[in-house]
């Protein structure tokens, strides 16, 4: 088995070395990081990197404890050096120094306790020692600037916490202009050394920063002797190869078998593949927390229920409420689903087979358990008021049983390109950082949900390249570094694309016909018409209108058309409404009230005059308002005074040709 030794960006920082450059390092930087077969921080491995090399001298600094040293006989030659070129520039005396010197930390034992976290040591056990001389950045640089500029003796210097040397990158104040300016000489006097082993090579400086934008950008670009070096999260490769060692140390996983056979990956080596799929976006400390987990909640490390695992470690929950589905209820969600969006078969058909999915949980992503993907990513597209939110919201229902796991976010909001920062939240610095992002918070909160995105096509569309990631790897991280893991969602986005006519804006010209016109002129329209005429104005809507063909690849062949309001439905949508009325009734009155006939036969007729049916099932809502619900309250309160006298009552309701409310008392 060849074992990874390092992780990747080191190797292309050991590349830099070579060619006499400074580095910037910024990123993932307060993770663990695997150099030479052992998981260490940083600044342990440049002090161990300069050290393997030869350099004499490696200090590190930064404003808080100032300078500190891998010797005390490092410190003394870098004071002596400074003291020596100071002088020879005739610039003044280093002066005296006091200089702290605690006891060295205690190194860690052996421990065999599973718990304990995986051993951090350095390649021969070498630890920097605490030699800390304090310093202010101006005196300080002045000092490196005076030892970086000499050849004789290897110089490694680094730069801790650079990015608080500003409080603003592009902003600074005159205090600190004059360290960053002594910084920069550093950079640019730093000699190559021209004795020695170490002969070629040059005196270095490393700058660590969390935040790069806080480093101003004139101390490194167009410098020819500085590059940058951007520390990631772990590949693939590397997660792998934290399980190949560490998998052992999860809970039973001292059970795993180790032994191939039949030229076969022996188990550990399949359920690291696994780890690995499984782990992506995570960093090496989260990777050892996997194993923490895994002791906490007593949750094995076993073959094909990795998952498990990192489930627990996101979300908290160790069941997955979309495998607990009940069978039967999966079985008979096309008739409840039904019974709630009426006319809409092949929509109904769509979410059911994402329900069975779910259920059954059979992927193509490598690995047997939960893929990083959400659970189902839909593009509802049609006409207004056909049940697109209702089929979302009934879904929810019928998984969750609540549907407070229902979250719309209004599209309309999002028209400005700046408003892809309401998703995913402000980065550092700007209004509004501290509230993180509408989206991420309610994921974070809530990450068992169904997300339904309405009216899509209102939304800018640098705001719709944030659900690239989404829809592809199952995460986005907000402007606080807190990561959202969708793979236990379903995304949902709705649009009206094609239902309207199309008009630029400027002109008042067609752009694109709507189909409602054509079936507002009396055209018999069939399903497939319906349907080829909404998928093709989608793929002309996010390919030629906005530019987006990769999101549209994203949705792949989950656009899924609603049919146009068709008149046979029109009586059981009212029906709908109407028993909800009946049943307010009966729970705040304690009266009954049935409907006739002549209730479904009026609301048909009306439906077929001018535009009632280019708004769907909102317009049938509209109109049983206004000619049924409103009546009613006026005749009860017109009646029955005293609302008390209803209890018990049974009415029957009816309309006549003009639409007036007919209301008979049965109790007589």
């Amino acid at each position: 088995m060849n074992q990874l030794v390092s992780s990747r960006w080191i190797t292309d920082f050991i590349k830099h070395r070579y060619h006499r450059l400074h580095s910037i390092i910024y990123g993932n930087i307060h993770d663990q990081f695997l150099w030479q077969g052992n998981y260490q921080n940083l600044e342990n491995f440049l002090t161990c990197y300069f050290q393997d090399l030869g350099f004499e001298i490696i200090v590190t600094y930064d404003m808080i404890d100032g300078f500190n040293f891998n010797s005390d006989e490092a410190r003394q030659e870098f004071q002596d050096l400074a003291r020596n070129r100071l002088a020879e520039k005739h610039q003044g005396s280093l002066g005296n120094t006091q200089i702290n010197n605690p006891p060295s930390p205690p190194t860690n034992p052996s421990n065999n306790n599973p718990l304990s976290p995986p051993s951090r040591g350095n390649p021969g056990g070498r630890m920097p020692q605490n030699l800390n001389t304090r310093k202010s950045p101006e005196d300080a640089f002045g000092d490196l600037r005076a030892v970086l500029s000499q050849s004789k003796k290897a110089i490694a210097s680094i730069i801790n916490l650079g990015d608080m040397l500003t409080s603003d990158g592009s902003r600074y104040s005159a205090d600190e202009r004059n360290p960053l300016a002594l910084l920069k000489k550093c950079l640019l006097e730093a000699e190559v050394i021209r004795q020695g082993e170490l002969t070629g090579y040059r005196n270095t400086v490393i700058i660590i920063a969390d935040d790069l934008k806080r480093i101003p950008e004139w101390l490194h670009q167009h410098n020819p002797f500085v590059d940058m070096v951007q520390v990631s999260y772990p590949n693939k490769e590397e997660r792998k190869e934290f399980a190949l060692r560490f998998l052992n140390r999860f809970y039973q996983g001292e059970n795993i078998n180790i032994q191939k056979s039949d030229n076969q990956p022996s188990e550990l080596e399949t359920i690291a593949e696994e780890f690995a799929d499984l782990t992506d976006g995570f960093r090496a400390m989260d990777l050892d927390a996997l194993r923490l987990t895994s002791h906490q909640e007593r949750i094995p490390v076993k073959q094909k229920e990795i998952w498990r695992i990192v489930d627990y470690y996101k979300f908290g929950l160790k069941e997955d409420p979309w495998a607990q589905l009940n069978p039967e209820k999966v079985r008979q969600a096309t008739q409840q689903l039904s019974s709630r969006v009426m006319g809409q078969p092949r929509a109904v058909n769509a979410v059911t087979t994402m329900l069975t999915s779910a259920r059954v949980g059979l992927t193509m992503t490598g690995n047997s358990g939960n893929s990083g993907k959400p659970k189902g990513i839909f593009f509802f597209v049609g006409p207004t008021g056909v049940g697109k939110t209702e089929l979302a919201k009934a879904v929810t229902e019928l998984v969750f049983g609540d549907e407070k796991a229902f979250a719309r976010f209004d599209m309309s909001e999002y028209k400005e390109e700046h408003a892809a920062e309401k998703l995913a939240g402000a980065p550092p610095g700007f209004v509004g950082y501290e509230e993180g992002g509408q989206l991420t918070n309610r994921v974070l909160e809530k990450p068992y949900s169904i997300l339904l995105f309405d009216e899509i096509e209102k939304a800018h569309p640098k705001v719709l390249d944030k659900f690239l990631q989404i829809l592809e790897d199952g995460r986005l991280t907000d402007g606080k570094g807190q990561t959202a893991y969708f793979n236990q969602t379903a995304i949902i986005f709705t649009s009206n694309i094609g239902a309207s006519d199309l008009s630029d804006p400027q002109t008042g010209t067609i752009i694109r016909e709507g189909i409602m016109k054509r079936a507002q002129q009396g055209e018999i329209l069939s399903f497939e018409e319906v349907e080829n005429h909404f998928k093709q104005e989608v793929d002309w809507y996010f390919t030629s209108r906005i530019g987006r063909a990769e999101l549209l690849n994203r949705f792949g062949d989950n656009i899924v058309v609603f049919d146009i309001l068709r008149p046979d439905f029109v009586t059981n949508i009212a029906d709908k409404f109407l028993q909800q009325l009946a049943k307010n009734a009966q729970d705040k009155y304690q009266f009954q009230i049935t409907f006739n006939d002549t209730v479904g036969e009026f609301l048909t007729n009306k439906m077929k005059e001018g535009n009632n049916l280019l708004f769907g099932g909102r317009r049938i809502k509209n109109l049983l308002e206004t000619y049924v619900e409103r009546p009613l309250n006026m005749w009860i309160f017109t009646n029955y005074p005293h609302v008390e006298d209803l209890r018990g009552l049974s009415f029957n309701i009816g309309l006549n040709n003009l639409g007036e409310l007919l209301v008979s008392n049965n109790n007589y």
